[in-house]
């Protein structure tokens, strides 16, 4: 059985820029808890605050995925 979206937690890599921060907003718009990761950690909190003045959950985990001793 498939569970709804506003069920769901949603971890984006890339979430600062480009599609990634675009799908992070159409996430929340319908009703699932985001993790926005990327390096970029003030885009981070600039879409986070989009997202939770829009009513949505976000939570912020700076990341590279290029670097794996970070």
């Amino acid at each position: 059985m498939a569970r709804r979206i506003s069920d769901q937690v949603v971890v984006l890599t890339g979430a600062s820029s480009g599609i990634g921060w675009e799908t992070a907003l159409e996430f929340s718009r319908r009703s699932a808890r985001v993790v926005l990761a990327a390096r970029n950690m003030d885009a981070l909190q600039m879409l986070a605050s989009e997202i939770e003045r829009l009513g949505g959950i976000a939570l912020v985990a700076p990341t590279d995925v290029s670097d794996a001793g970070r």
